[in-house]
């Protein structure tokens, strides 16, 4: 016996060893490289998490070089000069046994540290930074290995665009305050001193936000406000620039322009930006290319690219025209109109609700017809159940005519009203690439053209598919409702939780419809009447019977009173097309609890049924 685990423990080891030859030539075709990035601010600050997760995507998605990536954050704002050292402490015991292969030094601080501390934590690794300026010590070549993307603020060139939006402007108010930085509003004042013979130029310098907010208030109508920091001193804590802009917004009585992305959705228009994603990107290719071998010095110093955004409501709010920004201007936050939207879509609902009133008239009107005829000949029950029978018959007709007309109607917009409106869209596109020599504002045009014809084109898809589902009869009965739901979802934005029987076996085409369409109308009372957010939709099969449920946290109503008023043409509807089936429908409702319906069918349609 132990001989036997002995030779076991042998074959084992072997083949260990074997699969180790195996697998390390195969890891040493992907040299790693270790890259190390030092943000000079917390981990909270504004647009450092953006800047430091598309860095690392960028790098990790390099083809042939495996990266490690580090982040390190100076937190310089916090702790000052101690920073310093706390962190030359931490990088040095961290990566004692992990030498760092390359640096990415974002900000001045932290380019500053990287330089200084060079020689002790990272000897001869290339730096790559991303600063306002080019560092004094790189401009000088005291350093070598080592180049970077300049990301400073555009305020010059959103200035520039903020006037030209507003040409009767007459006073520019800056916002730059942050006493912890030395020299801040001064730098910022000399790069904005051509402006002065163009307009009054003022700066915030209260000390408190209720006196900033105050003197914001007494600004004249024909003045602009160009944000770039608020940080008053504040006792224990940094106040980062974008945290009291949404109240500085709130209270400010004209415009408001800056030139960082990341106080784009806090109540400023927009500007030209140098955005923290672009920024990245450019810094990750930087470093790639010097991965791949690029000596840094080879490489220049290169701007961020500078873009308009701007923000929607903040637009609507100041009556700012979309066709005066400039071309590529990236407009965010932007909701279309509910006819905008849905134009077309509600058109076409029109008329086939319409066309289903006049149906469910129909019906109505033979009910009444049979109620009165149940009046006048109340002792003839063979003639009444014959009546009966005949009005069965002819709802099921009815809604066999209606399932022909939604049909035909879906039929029609998919196959020619699809189809030109398809055309049309390739003929805009060629329109488009033959208009080379137009004006911007006319290849504007025909984009928003192009896009309002494709979004056209969905919605003509979407309700062909509501009114003849393809997947019912492609699929089957539980894939068409999940499918259905999952719209619902998320065209609404409500919660359709759908669950079905894992197996739902052989079910008539004639049943599966039925079924589809009172879980459809279901579906669709429960959010147009009942304002329902959160429904569940189940489908379960036993050997000779069907069961549909479905349930909502709607606002409910009183179902004995609808049926009294005659006005529940939806649950008529319902109830004739279970009977068309031989089935039995039970709907369940109580004011501010929800609605429940329960449809229970034979899988097949009874003998006696008529087609639905």
């Amino acid at each position: 016996m132990g001989l036997r685990c002995s030779a076991c423990a042998v074959l084992v080891a072997a083949a260990a060893f074997v699969c180790m030859a195996w697998v390390r030539p195969a890891a040493a075709q992907r040299p790693i490289k270790r890259v190390l990035a030092i943000h000079a601010g917390a981990e909270a600050f504004p647009g450092n998490r953006t800047i430091d997760e598309v860095i690392r995507k960028v790098l990790y998605s390099h083809p042939t070089i495996e990266v490690d990536y580090y982040s390190e954050f100076l937190e310089y704002e916090e702790f000052g000069v101690v920073a310093d050292t706390s962190l030359r402490d931490y990088i040095l015991m961290k990566f004692r046994d992990r030498p760092v292969d390359a640096v990415i030094a974002d900000g001045a601080p932290a380019v500053q540290f990287a330089l200084q501390q060079r020689a002790e934590l990272f000897p001869d690794a290339p730096i790559v930074f991303a600063t306002s300026t080019t560092p004094r010590e790189v401009l000088e070549e005291k350093v070598a290995r080592a180049t970077g993307v300049l990301r400073g603020p555009a305020h010059v060139e959103t200035l520039e665009l903020a006037l030209k939006l507003h040409p009767a402007t007459k006073r520019i108010h800056v916002v730059a305050y942050a006493p912890t930085f030395d020299s801040y509003q001064e730098g910022l004042k000399a790069s904005l001193a051509a402006f002065s013979t163009r307009v009054t130029l003022t700066y915030s310098n209260e000390p408190t936000l209720a006196a900033m907010l105050a003197a914001l208030k007494t600004l004249p109508a024909d003045s602009l406000i160009l944000y770039a920091r608020y940080s008053p001193a504040a006792p224990g804590r940094v106040i980062f620039p974008d945290e009291l802009l949404s109240e500085i917004a709130e209270a400010a009585p004209v415009p408001i322009y800056c030139s960082l992305d990341t106080y784009i959705g806090n109540g400023v228009v927009g500007g030209m930006m140098r955005s923290d994603i672009s920024i990245a990107t450019q810094v990750g290719e930087v470093m790639r290319r010097i991965l791949d071998g690029v000596k840094p010095e080879d490489i220049p110093v290169e701007a961020a690219r500078v873009s308009p955004i701007f923000d929607w409501r903040q637009m609507q709010r100041w009556g700012i025209d979309p066709s005066a920004l400039p071309p590529g201007a990236d407009i965010l936050f932007r909701e279309p109109t509910a006819w905008e939207f849905y134009g077309f879509y509600i058109i076409a609902t029109s008329v086939v609700v319409l066309a289903q009133l006049v149906l469910i008239a129909g019906l109505v009107r033979q009910r009444t017809r049979l109620r009165r005829a149940e009046s006048r000949i109340r002792g003839s029950e063979a003639s009444l159940r014959t009546s009966f029978e005949r009005i069965r018959d002819m709802a099921g007709r009815l809604i066999n005519a209606q399932e022909a007309a939604r049909a035909n109607l879906a039929r029609d917009l998919h196959d020619d009203v699809s189809q030109k409106l398809m055309f049309v869209s390739l003929g805009i596109s060629g329109l488009k690439k033959a208009a080379g020599s137009l004006d911007s504002h006319t290849h504007q045009k025909l984009e928003e053209l192009s896009r309002d014809t494709q979004s056209t084109l969905e919605a003509i898809r979407r309700l062909s598919h509501e009114l003849h589902p393809a997947t019912l009869h492609l699929l089957g009965l539980a894939p068409a409702l999940g499918a259905h739901c999952h719209e619902v979802a998320k065209r609404h934005g409500v919660a359709v939780r759908f669950s079905s029987s894992e197996d739902m076996g052989a079910v008539h085409p004639v049943v599966a419809l039925c079924f589809f369409r009172i879980a459809q109308e279901s579906v669709r009372n429960a959010i147009a009447h009942g304002g329902a957010k959160h429904l569940v939709v189940t489908l379960t099969r036993a050997t000779d019977r069907l069961e549909l449920t479905v349930t909502d946290d709607g606002r409910g109503f009183d179902v004995d009173a609808v049926r009294a008023s005659s006005s529940g043409l939806g649950l008529i509807t319902i109830e004739e097309r279970a009977n068309a089936i031989g089935g039995e429908v039970t709907i369940a409702s109580e004011i501010g609890i929800g609605t429940t319906v329960r449809l229970v069918g034979p899988p097949h349609p009874a003998d006696h049924a008529g087609s639905a």
